[in-house]
């Protein structure tokens, strides 16, 4: 029972790290499954899940299929991580923001499962490979569960006092840099849109509304001037996203619109970024 008490303690210690760490292998996983759609491996292991070409092993796998057979080798991995992270923020900090939120992170991951199932079985199935609507609901349901797990990482180290007064502002800053990374990687604007630079493109994103929604979880000290901003951006960033994971066909017009709302979201971000605060930091907002 010592051992146990031990082991508890340890994990309501470290709860916050915990909660960062899952939240940066889901980080992975996302850029992973992105990695394995640029790359066309999705719809390689012939029809089957959640093995790969009815196997579970990955010897004798061509290239591609070892790469989605990985794929969905580390998402289950990540499933269980994310079940205990929620077990580990219900016990440190129950009924609060963070520990609802990796319950939300939880409850949508059967979710995420059933359709990456039917990505590559039932959509498998129709002339062409992959049904964008199935691909881009499976993109959705990712993003969700990566949301909630920043917002329950922000909040688990603001409930253990753990967020410095500029904070947020750091997070601003951080989340502009990102998103001017992002604009320049942005769909043969500066570069060939490869599968590593569509996936630097998703990764500058993702961290870019990451340090965002994490600032405005903390809100120590922002202005409401910021915080609109910071909102702002987030939203020119979903808009361009729902116009480059597949919903739409990327046509001229909708690349052109696509570079608009990257460069909108630039820029409110950067406004947000450099409002000075209100002057009040120290006011924790974790609930």
């Amino acid at each position: 029972m010592a051992s146990l008490r031990r082991a508890v303690a340890w994990l309501d210690d470290h709860a916050p790290e915990i909660a960062l760490a899952t939240t940066g292998v889901t980080f992975f996983l996302l850029l992973l499954g992105l990695y394995t759609a640029a790359v066309g491996a999705g719809a390689t292991c012939n029809e089957t899940y959640p093995g790969c070409a009815g196997q579970l092993s990955p010897i004798g796998l061509t290239l591609p299929q070892f790469i989605e057979w990985f794929h969905r080798f580390v998402a289950m991995a990540v499933g269980f991580v994310i079940f205990g992270n929620a077990l580990v923020l219900q016990h440190r900090f129950p009924d609060t923001n963070a520990s609802r939120s990796g319950w939300i992170a939880l409850f949508i991951l059967p979710l995420q499962v059933v359709l990456g199932g039917t990505t590559v079985t039932f959509a498998g199935l129709v002339e062409g490979g992959y049904a964008p609507p199935v691909q881009s609901l499976h993109f959705v349901a990712a993003f969700a569960i990566f949301a909630a797990l920043v917002a329950a990482t922000a909040w688990a180290y603001q409930r253990a006092g753990r967020v410095g007064p500029n904070a947020s502002q750091t997070a601003l800053t951080v989340g502009a840099g990102a998103f001017l990374a992002h604009l320049l990687l942005a769909r043969d604007l500066l570069f060939a849109y490869t599968a590593t630079a569509q996936t630097l493109y998703h990764f500058a994103a993702l961290l870019g509304f990451a340090a965002l929604f994490a600032a405005l979880c903390w809100n120590t000290g922002l202005s409401a001037r910021a915080r609109t901003a910071a909102g702002a951006a987030i939203g020119f960033y979903l808009g361009e996203t729902a116009l480059t994971v597949g919903l739409v066909l990327v046509t001229t017009p909708v690349e052109l619109a696509a570079y608009v709302a990257a460069a909108l979201a630039l820029v409110a971000a950067g406004v947000a970024a450099r409002t000075p605060d209100r002057g009040d930091r120290a006011r924790p907002t974790a609930e």
